[in-house]
């Protein structure tokens, strides 16, 4: 067995759960805990778009190193696009190649479901994200609503079809 950087088990189980559940919910507030001090001097500056709703969720996948959820992401449908939302792993299992891993699990289902174009939005001041995503092949473009009023805003895209653009 292989094991995360700090010494955990990287034997993990993805499983499909509903935007509210708890265990998605759970790292979406890890999440948000630990990027609100980055921003936190800019909050004057922010425009915030809506959140998502449990109703434009297609598929949430979490990562579970036994009973413990540590990683997720999730897929969202918009009126003229999908895009994937929050993706995120716990401290503790970063470097384990989970955040890879549940990148692909979206980007994967999506494609099942005949998506050819994903999308995704991330921050400014979340360089780690930025870095994932152009290791993942995905291409920065200019925000696309509901993000352009943001000036924080990073917006990707990534073709689904072998060959296209």
């Amino acid at each position: 067995m292989t094991t995360t950087p700090t010494g955990h088990p990287a034997t993990v189980r993805w499983t499909a759960e509903g935007w509210d559940a708890p265990a998605p919910s759970g790292l979406r507030r890890l999440m948000d805990t630990e990027l609100a001090p980055r921003y936190a001097p800019f909050e004057h500056r922010r425009v915030r778009p809506p959140q998502p709703v449990a109703e434009e969720i297609l598929i949430t996948w979490v990562g579970y190193a036994g009973r413990l959820p540590v990683a997720t992401a999730s897929l969202r449908a918009l009126p003229d696009r999908v895009e994937v939302k929050r993706v995120f792993v716990v401290p503790g299992y970063r470097g384990s190649g989970l955040a890879k891993a549940a990148l692909t699990a979206v980007e994967t289902t999506a494609a099942e479901r005949g998506t050819r174009r994903l999308w995704l939005q991330t921050g400014e001041l979340q360089p780690e994200a930025q870095g994932l995503y152009v290791r993942a092949g995905w291409q920065r473009v200019p925000a696309y609503p509901p993000y352009e009023k943001d000036p924080f805003s990073i917006c990707f895209a990534k073709s689904l079809v072998s060959g296209a653009p």
